[in-house]
């Protein structure tokens, strides 16, 4: 599972052209900075070295998430801390980040926790900081490919069954503008900008075929029973391939959202 993380976040930043954090969020700035669904912490160590080029400067990371299941041994240079995203954080942590980012909560958050996530988000953040969110959810799956067409469905019947909410980086851009974040922008990044990404974006789809799309058949009551579950794997996954070698492979789509705290709220 950490090796599994580890991986996707090198290829998310990939498909990013390389970026840890959006061009418009100025890097020397930052120096408090937090982590949301960091999972094994690999953004933070990832950002902690890149900035680490920048010297003289005195940087805080912190790392959060809803289970310490995947955090890290103990390390100085990083904190962890468990909380979830949809409560208020503790005080202490106030007014306190230059830069909070969050990844991939589109499985687990409903329509109504972005509102609160937000807002925790906000109330996190020094005046002038920034926020940046990043979802893989509905935009990543349009494309005129069949296979994409059967796993787009199958996300918003499974998590629509489940509570969430499948259009998470639109919910994110219209929050926080309504929260009071300002020059809020919703970036789409794609895979198809480096060929040789291909290759690593091919076999993430065959793996969320295998693993998310048969679980949310299940789960969502879309198929009868686990065996059912597979074999409807197992034929997506051959006519995906199929496509790829016929040269209509979809690429990997990253929608990452930026927003900036005023320096000065209007009261």
């Amino acid at each position: 599972m950490v090796l599994r993380l580890d991986v996707q976040h090198d290829l998310l930043v990939k498909v990013s052209r390389n970026t840890l954090i959006h061009p418009s969020i100025p890097t020397g700035k930052v120096v408090s900075i937090a982590d949301i669904a960091t999972g094994t912490g690999i953004w933070l160590r990832d950002l902690s070295r890149s900035l680490s080029e920048v010297p003289g400067v005195q940087r805080y990371y912190h790392g959060f998430d809803i289970s310490s299941a995947q955090f890290p041994p103990a390390d100085d240079s990083i904190k962890f801390s468990v909380h979830d995203i949809t409560v208020p954080f503790p005080e202490e942590h106030w007014n306190r980040y230059d830069l909070v980012h969050v990844r991939l909560l589109v499985a687990a958050l409903a329509e109504p926790d972005y509102r609160a996530a937000v807002a925790n988000i906000y109330q996190l953040l020094k005046p002038g900081g920034y926020m940046q969110w990043e979802e893989i959810d509905e935009e990543t799956y349009i494309a005129d490919n069949v296979a994409f067409q059967e796993i787009r469905r199958c996300f918003n019947l499974g998590l629509k069954a489940e509570g969430k909410y499948f259009q998470a980086s639109a919910k994110v851009y219209h929050e926080s503008q309504s929260a009071g974040f300002r020059d809020v922008v919703r970036v789409e990044y794609s895979s198809h900008w480096d060929a040789g990404l291909r290759p690593s974006t091919e076999q993430r789809f065959v793996a969320i075929i295998g693993t998310l799309y048969t679980s949310l058949l299940l789960r969502s009551a879309q198929v009868p029973d686990e065996e059912a579950a597979s074999k409807k794997g197992e034929e997506l996954i051959e006519r995906f391939r199929q496509l790829c070698a016929q040269g209509e492979s979809p690429p990997v789509k990253l929608m990452r959202v930026v927003g900036q705290k005023p320096l000065h709220e209007v009261v």
